[in-house]
């Protein structure tokens, strides 16, 4: 767990709920900073976060916000829709007893072509692979 990391960026939200994988603020970064859209998401990201943080899991019962990943060992994406379309692939673990919901990557989900950047197909193992790692 030491690993782990709160929400910094782009602001720090102060729930006791959510982690980070350790390279899950980079993903958010590059796609804001590239965006010019850093101000416009950070009301809508702050509001999910605010309730993932207080209804756990069954906050991915609001599914306008929320959405359980099919075909994948529990992992879950928040979604923020806008221009950028961003998703936040995560998952809830136990640790020493604890429950947490982890942020595992964010991706700019748009549609297209299977195995592009910005495909499920391609987010989906490296929010796998970073589960692996976090609760190694």
């Amino acid at each position: 767990m030491s690993r782990w990391g709160e929400v910094l960026y782009p602001e720090a939200f102060n729930g006791g709920f959510i982690r980070t994988h350790w390279n899950y603020e980079n993903d958010l970064k590059d796609i804001l900073e590239r965006s010019g859209k850093k101000d416009d998401f950070i009301g809508k990201y702050k509001m999910r976060l605010r309730f993932l943080d207080e209804y756990r899991e069954k906050s991915v019962l609001k599914r306008d916000w929320f959405e359980a990943l099919k075909h994948t060992n529990k992992l879950y994406a928040i979604k923020i829709k806008d221009d950028k379309n961003i998703r936040i692939l995560f998952s809830f673990v136990e640790y020493k007893g604890i429950k947490y919901a982890i942020l595992l990557h964010a991706f700019e989900e748009k549609k297209g072509k299977r195995k592009s950047p910005t495909s499920y197909d391609t987010a989906i193992p490296i929010a796998q692979q970073r589960l692996k790692e976090v609760l190694e």
